[in-house]
């Protein structure tokens, strides 16, 4: 299995404003993912670290199927939203990679009008949120498949955005991204008073855009910490620079986030990257 980090970056979480600047950063959103290559013995999987809604679009002739806590999608749709996410995203792919780009809160405003925390660790068909710019676009092996997918989405979170929002409102979903992608915040009073609005509305505008509430910033601190910790070799001295007091308060998270402790997660992810094929290999839950 290989494992992608959701670390947020201003590629990946930027607002987005022209449609020339939209295509470029919806390509380098998809190139920050990395290039994740078919393995032609079968099956391969992928896990996602919990992050950010994303769109899912599978080539013609590939099965995913997926699993994200307790639910497991036997097979994705076409054109799959996955939501925004507080445990791993694990996806086993049959057949040719699938284009994967995240969406940031901005874009979630502009695609659709289910509010993000009613599909928080769940995965929908696109058609299920509204979102039909991408009917059809994976039905035919012709052409540059992402390339499709950036065009019809970038056109439609410009041209036809279905939920426009007031400046103050834009500027402080804007402003919260920037501070969850910055990491210097850990709890939602000081991200309030950092933005100069209510712990009220500030949890209004968490729910309604970004799916979760006082998630987001234990989950940017705890991702950012696990990516460190698996750069040092799984020293557990490098999370207090990410202002975990003692491994055991980075367990805590850990199990929150992953369900098991991390070194076993990056063991367990290493050893399937290397090991046997994703049909041959026992189901971790």
């Amino acid at each position: 299995m290989l494992v992608f980090p959701m670390r947020s970056t201003t590629a990946v979480d930027g607002v987005m404003m022209t449609t020339r600047s939209v295509e470029g950063e919806l390509r380098s959103r998809i190139d920050a993912l990395g290039n994740v290559r078919h393995r032609p013995t079968g099956a391969f999987d992928v896990s996602r670290l919990p992050g950010t809604a994303r769109i899912l679009v599978i080539p013609e002739g590939t099965r995913v199927s997926a699993r994200i806590r307790n639910r497991y999608y036997d097979r994705l749709p076409d054109v799959a939203i996955v939501g925004p996410s507080s445990r791993p995203v694990a996806l086993q792919i049959d057949g040719k990679a699938p284009v994967e780009i995240p969406l940031s809160p901005l874009d979630w405003s502009r695609l659709t009008p289910v509010v993000a925390a009613t599909v928080a660790d769940r995965i929908l068909g696109a058609a299920d949120l509204g979102i039909t710019c991408l009917d059809d676009v994976a039905d035919t092996n012709k052409g540059d498949l992402a390339g499709r997918t950036i065009a019809r989405l970038a056109d439609a979170v410009v041209a036809r955005g279905i939920a426009p929002l007031d400046g103050t409102t834009v500027a402080l979903i804007a402003q919260l991204t920037a501070l969850i992608d910055a990491g210097d915040v850990d709890d939602a009073a000081t991200a309030a008073d950092h933005l100069s609005t209510s712990p009220h509305n500030l949890r209004r505008i968490a729910l309604r855009w970004f799916g979760f509430p006082k998630t987001l910033l234990m989950r940017r601190r705890f991702i950012a910490a696990l990516e460190r910790f698996q750069e040092a070799g799984m020293d557990f001295a490098t999370i207090t620079n990410f202002g975990y007091f003692d491994a055991s308060h980075f367990l805590r998270d850990a199990n929150r986030f992953l369900g098991t402790t991390p070194r076993r997660y990056l063991r367990r992810i290493d050893a399937s990257a290397h090991g046997k094929s994703a049909s041959d290999r026992p189901d971790y839950r």
